[in-house]
């Protein structure tokens, strides 16, 4: 017999499936139709949490968030109503790549930050190190321009992206010196992410529709394809590097790891975890990698790293432990340094833990540690803009964690700033915003902490009194009736 109900069913969620790419689609032709931004900051909310919800709907939908009371099921596909996961699959691959082509024709407005790339790739084709002159410098006045010169942001300090930056940014110019073919460049790169990870969730025989958490979300569409943030390449690389450790391959990963940390340099802090095999030999081909992506920039000597040191010193932006601990101690010095060895301490559990429990645990443990590591630095560091969050989406698609999935959400509250901003040129964050954006990821994060560790205790002791009754009733063999 035909189980008509059960047809009918799947058809409804298939239809409610392509009802949320719609609507979300429709959220950011909205955005597109806004304008710029930056100046209708209040729309751009409005449009950018209105795909929020229709994302956490789909989430719903796709059963994609297991609760922490059954994460021993991760590892496992879920019975999701959807039984064609080909049908679903595509759906939201196809619609994941729409996102982004419309928010790429929309122009870069909530961040300025893609004409430095342009500048910086402009002066790199010219033969110029970008590292030595600021593009305020009297020297570089003749390449002085209405597009992109007007638009870069701190125009005193030189270069601080690393030599993967320039010499992707370089590229991009000789192909086209324009905004539009270096967006595309870094969608490219988010598009390839999505690559990796389809491969990685094969690879640890986890559920298809997990993609959805990184291919529909709307701060990593808004980051990547609408304002062309480079992370997304620096995300690939490190995606990369952990797929090809779960692979067991020995060089490879800590080569697309120096790629990752040449990118942005928070990577470093999976060097650990990659680092499992001929270990010194690895960090040779690390420290190698490194220093021949540096040296066609070494004529800037100390300056080479002189934005980046004032960047570490000086600027704060969207913090939540670090500000605590600056209210503790009064001083950003002290604060940063507090961060620093709490950070520190934390990873360095975390190494002693994977080298435990490395030998008997599944293949995801390395994505794991990441997560918890990477999810510890984003707490700690004095600035958080948005788009670095786009860091830890993809190990979420490993590990999904309700809070983080909402803080993906929520910290684009951290944008109203530019409000008050372009009303008076003044850049102040407001205490109230930050405690909608945090309050409710921290307090959900406790919350499904003290849920998963009271599951974990609960069965622990179902174990335990399973085991006496298994000795007083299996422990003494029964007495033959001819005894």
């Amino acid at each position: 017999m035909i189980n008509r109900g059960g047809l009918v069913k799947r058809t409804e969620q298939k239809a409610i499936l392509l009802i949320l790419g719609i609507g979300q689609s429709l959220c950011y032709l909205f955005l597109f139709c806004v304008g710029n931004l930056r100046t209708q900051i209040i729309a751009c909310e409005v449009g950018f949490f209105s795909a929020f919800l229709l994302y956490g709907v789909s989430l719903f939908l796709l059963r994609v968030l297991r609760s922490p009371a059954h994460k021993e099921l991760d590892h496992y596909p879920s019975h999701c109503s959807f039984t064609n996961q080909r049908f679903c699959a595509i759906t939201i691959l196809c619609f994941s790549l729409l996102f982004r082509m419309i928010m790429w024709l929309s122009p870069p407005a909530l961040s300025d930050d893609i004409y430095r790339y342009l500048w910086e790739g402009k002066l790199l084709v010219a033969g110029i190190n970008p590292f030595t002159y600021a593009p305020s410098d009297p020297s570089l006045e003749h390449l002085h321009d209405l597009t992109i010169f007007l638009h870069i942001n701190h125009k005193e300090y030189a270069a601080i992206y690393p030599p993967v930056n320039q010499f992707i940014f370089a590229l991009s110019t000789l192909i086209s010196p324009t905004i539009t073919t270096l967006n595309i460049t870094f969608i490219l790169f988010d598009l390839f992410t999505i690559a990796i990870l389809i491969l990685t969730l094969r690879t640890l025989t986890m559920d298809l529709n997990r993609i959805v958490i990184y291919a529909w979300n709307p701060l990593v569409i808004m980051e990547f394809a609408g304002s062309g943030h480079l992370d997304s390449a620096g995300i690939f690389f490190l995606m990369l590097a952990l797929y090809l450790c779960t692979k067991k391959r020995t060089y490879s990963p800590t080569i697309f790891l120096s790629l990752s940390f040449l990118n942005k340099f928070l990577p470093l802090i999976f060097l650990p975890f990659i680092l499992t095999r001929k270990k010194v030999l690895n960090l040779v081909i690390f420290l190698l990698t490194v220093a021949t992506l540096y040296i066609p920039f070494s004529g800037a000597g100390k300056k080479i790293f002189l934005s980046l040191l004032i960047y570490s010193q000086q600027w704060v932006f969207n913090a939540s432990l670090y500000e605590v601990f600056l209210w503790m101690v009064s001083s950003p010095l002290k604060a940063r340094g507090i961060s620093f060895v709490v950070l520190f301490l934390i990873v360095t559990g975390l190494f002693v833990w994977y080298k435990v429990k490395k030998g008997n645990e599944d293949e995801g443990l390395v994505y794991r540690v990441s997560f918890i590591a990477l999810g510890s630095l984003l707490l700690l560091t004095p600035v958080l803009h948005p788009w670095y969050l786009c860091w830890i989406v993809p190990l979420l698609v490993i590990h999904p964690n309700r809070a983080w999935i909402l803080l993906t959400g929520s910290v684009f509250l951290s944008y109203w700033v530019l409000k008050g901003y372009v009303e008076t040129g003044l850049w102040k964050e407001s205490v109230m915003v930050k405690t909608v954006e945090y309050l409710p990821f921290y307090s959900l994060l406790l919350f499904d902490s003290a849920r998963r560790y009271r599951t974990r205790l609960s069965l622990h002791t179902l174990n335990q009194v399973w085991q006496i009754i298994h000795y007083f009733f299996h422990s003494f063999p029964t007495r033959k009736t001819n005894e």
